[in-house]
Formats: C-alpha cells, structure tokens, sequence
C-alpha cells in the first residue's frame, strides 16, 4: 500500500523527517517534503525518489474518509479533511458545481499533507505584552503558514491559568480530539504519515508515533466540529467562559458582537497580511473594528513571530495604534510550525 511505502521512505531519512512541514503528492511527480526556509528565505524542499501514481491517490482518500466516501462528502467539498492529531489533508482536483457551490471534488490531482505541532510557550510574548496591557479580545493574523493555530492553541493554554476557556474547535485541529480525548500526533512527518494507519516495526517503540495529549490548560472546554455560530450559542448558554477561542474567523461578526455584548472575551485568528487588508478584508466586517488589540505574526524564517502589535485607539485615523513592531519583539520563534 502507498502509505506504507510512503512511511518507509520517510522513516529512513531522520534528518529530515522532524523538519518537514508539508508532503506534498501530486499525480506523476515525485513525493516532496517541504522543509521549512534556507537562510535566504527560499523555499527549501526535498524530492523523494518515489513517483506518485493517480492510485496512490484513491487509496489515501479512500482511506482518509475510512473507506465511506460518501460520509465526507461536505470535507471533500471545502476541499480539506482533518486527520487524528489534527493533522490535515488538502486537495486539488476537478470541481463538481451544483447551485453555484462546490459540491463534490473528483478526479484529484494532488495531497498535502499539513503536520500539526505544539509548541508550549510559543505565545509567551505576546501573551506577556497584552495582558500586562489588560487584555480584552484579540485578533491574531498573519499570512498562510505563520503559525497562527499553533500560537492560538498555546494562548489558550496561557489563559486556561487565570480564566475558563471555551475552545471552538470547528475542524478538530485546535484540540484534535479523538474519541472525546485531545490528542497531538507525532511531531514529525513520520508522525503524520503513521496518521494514516501506516504499520511498520518501528510503530511499537518509535515515540514519534506515540499520541500525547494536547495541553489546553486545566480550565479549556473543547466545543468539536462546532460550527462557529452553533458554538457561540453553545458557549454562552452552557460554559459561562470568561473566554472563547476560535480560529480562522471570517463573516461572523454577529456572533462575535453578540458574545462581547454577553460579557465574554474574546481571541481569534484570520487570515491577513497586515493590518490595512483586516480593515478592508469583507470577511473580518464587525471583527476588526471590535478587537482590542491585532497581533501580526511572521512567515518564512519568522514564522510565528510577533512581527507587530496594535492596540484600539479612537484618536488613531485607522482606529489602532502600534505599541510593537518587529525589531522591539525579542527572537522568539515557532520552529517548523503550521497554521
């Protein structure tokens, strides 16, 4: 089975295998890893001898939907699946259109295999800053793979210290959790793969196969596969948080000013370059102009690093002011992180 051969391959190259962020399978072209950035900043990736073969494609999605194709079908359709230990598997193919949405994806051409890491004290900093700022919400942003839901699921831990926490984990990859447990897969690409159901002799003693549990914090209560809106509701009727946490928050602003209108606080990412695309970003209209305080974080060799900080200022003509910039955000890095 290609999985199996794809773990063999991997598992014999260790000086890679704990660097890779991505593995990439794209029909007729050999299995890439992705290996995070050379010093210069360019992409710095390996391609394995093995060449991908449209079958090996089939099995995997077969395998990743448990053999019912048909139960996921609404995964499929945004493209995406998410995989124990929150590990997530995006695809690429030929669009089935019904009513003007994406339906169904078939005839696919490529895998990305995304690997889910933790990080603990990633968000130390920035946790530091704004809560000595006293903390109310908080919109974390950056460019894709800039770490935002390693850095966000660090933050809940930091805040689990002081306050309830509900976590809204809407695509399991927050908590990845797995049979009511939150469970980390294996950080390393071999961990990934072994997500698969990969069996090799290696699996019995190798730890990076070994599920450990993600850690939230003693006061995190994980809403799972909640849509954002449902969990809101959920949240305030059934939690009492003091926070809630969501990723990759896009046309809910309602929800969110219900929730800051009901007393709870709030921390969330969104996809954004910078602060200018948030304020002109249509997906982010009553997100924005109700946080308190908008991180930036880093891509490439700063990935996941606070590059800037505003903080809400009605005096401002942009309703925000800088209290950080990178130069003034100290060196810490997430190394060979995802978001």
């Amino acid at each position: 089975m290609f999985r199996d051969k794809l773990f063999r391959i991997i598992s014999q190259k260790p000086e890679v295998r704990d660097r890779t962020r991505e593995i990439r399978l794209r029909a007729g072209q050999p299995v890439t890893l992705e290996l995070g950035f050379k010093p210069d900043n360019k992409a710095d990736r390996l391609y394995l001898d093995e060449i991908v073969k449209p079958e090996d494609l089939r099995e995997l999605i077969e395998f990743f939907c448990n053999y019912s194709v048909h139960s996921y079908a609404k995964q499929l359709s945004e493209g995406f699946i998410t995989l124990d230990g929150g590990h997530r598997a995006g695809f690429c193919g030929t669009a089935v259109i019904n009513g003007g949405e994406v339906t169904a994806i078939r005839d696919i051409t490529s895998v990305n295999l995304r690997i889910a890491r933790e990080f603990k004290g990633c968000s130390d900093e920035l946790f530091q800053l704004v809560s000595a700022e006293m903390l109310n919400t908080l919109l974390i942003i950056g460019k894709p793979m800039s770490a935002k839901t390693t850095v966000l699921r660090d933050f809940a831990r930091n805040l689990s210290q002081f306050y309830k926490v509900t976590v809204i984990d809407e695509r399991g990859e927050i908590a990845a959790v797995n049979k009511g447990v939150s469970t980390l897969g294996a950080a390393s690409a071999l961990g990934a793969v072994s997500a698969l159901g990969a069996v090799s002799a290696l699996g019995a003693v190798s730890a990076l196969e070994a599920a450990s549990a993600f850690d939230l914090g003693l006061n995190t209560d994980i809403l799972n596969n909640f849509p954002k809106k449902a969990g809101f509701i959920t949240a305030l009727r059934a939690l009492s948080p003091d926070y809630i946490i969501c990723d990759e928050i896009a046309h809910d602003g309602a929800s969110v000013s219900e929730c800051l209108n009901s007393g709870v606080k709030l921390v969330m990412t969104a996809h954004c370059g910078s602060l200018e695309e948030a304020r002109r970003s249509n997906t982010l209209a009553g997100i924005t102009e109700n946080a308190d305080y908008i991180a930036l974080l880093g891509t490439g060799r700063n990935i996941g690093r606070l590059e800037e900080l505003w903080r809400k200022d009605g005096k401002n003509a942009n309703g925000f002011s800088s209290i950080l910039r990178s130069g003034r955000c100290g060196n810490r890095f997430v190394p060979l992180s995802r978001a």
